[in-house]
């Protein structure tokens, strides 16, 4: 039999004859970590109650072409691709969660909730 030999830039060089000694190794099956108690998973959701997320609100949105935005002064208006009324959307990393209607709440804008989007 030929001794051909693989070489790769990587490895040092080797011949077909070693390949064969190669085995094949099993491994048990893996099997899912059950919390102790059920306070496992409770505790890893107050750690995550913490942590801050951007949440997003859109009244709307238009296109402009820059001539016309730069042209844009205080006092200028922007009309939007929604109409007054119509619910706003509330996203959170891109994904709309939920709907709602802008509010003034002590003199702040604010949303009041007033659907929750579908998860499908």
């Amino acid at each position: 039999m030929e001794d051909k030999t693989i070489t790769d830039q990587n490895e040092p060089t080797q011949s077909i004859d070693d390949a064969e000694s190669i085995k094949s190794v099993k491994f048990s099956p893996l099997e899912p970590v059950k919390p102790q108690g059920g306070e496992g998973s409770s505790k890893n959701m107050d750690m995550l109650m913490d942590v801050h997320i951007p949440v997003l609100v859109e009244l709307g949105k238009t296109e402009m072409l820059m001539r016309d935005v730069m042209a844009l002064t205080p006092g200028s208006i922007i009309e939007l691709d929604s109409l007054a009324g119509e619910p706003v959307k509330i996203s959170v990393r891109g994904k709309v969660i939920a709907f709602g209607e802008v509010v003034v709440v002590d003199e702040n804008f604010g949303v009041k909730i007033t659907r929750i989007a579908s998860t499908t």
